[in-house]
């Protein structure tokens, strides 16, 4: 449930602040997730992920205050633990990490969430490579969507 919470979180996040701008846009290059990364500045970049870390704090929060008879050490346990997990890195690093999987061309249709799950997988030092071919794909499968939605008129 946590994660459901906090994936939701972050696509409205997404949403807020691109989604309307990433299907409105009309240019081959323009209409990126990629695009949408890096038009923003470096202080909005930070932002956007102030915004995140904001988000899994309050979540977790929440999901490690929930344990009915849980000891303080616990809950403090399970707090750090969730948010290690959706933030807990260093801010400069992980835009670095997405602004060079941003750079290849082949990652631009990669959801700004996916990537930034990556940038974090990519600074604690595990394998991504499999994961990029994947959320390739499904990058790939929403710019058809938005193809089809623009050429009916959606």
């Amino acid at each position: 449930m946590s994660k459901k919470a906090l994936l939701l979180a972050v696509l409205f996040v997404f949403v807020i602040f691109r989604g309307p701008a990433l299907a409105a846009a009309p240019a081959a290059g323009t209409g990126t997730f990629a695009h949408a990364w890096t038009s923003y500045t470096e202080k909005e970049k930070h932002a956007f992920l102030f915004g995140l870390a904001t988000a899994a704090r309050a979540i977790c929060s929440d999901l490690s205050s929930f344990q009915k008879d849980a000891k303080p050490q616990d809950v403090e346990n399970r707090f750090r633990d969730c948010f290690n997990t959706y933030a807990g890195m260093d801010p400069d690093r992980v835009v670095a990490a997405m602004n060079a999987l941003y750079a290849d061309s082949k990652n631009a249709m990669i959801p700004i969430d996916g990537a930034y799950r990556i940038a974090l997988m990519q600074v604690r030092g595990d394998k991504v490579d499999e994961i990029i071919v994947q959320s390739r794909k499904y990058g790939e499968g929403l710019k058809k969507q938005l193809e089809q939605q623009r050429k009916s008129g959606q």
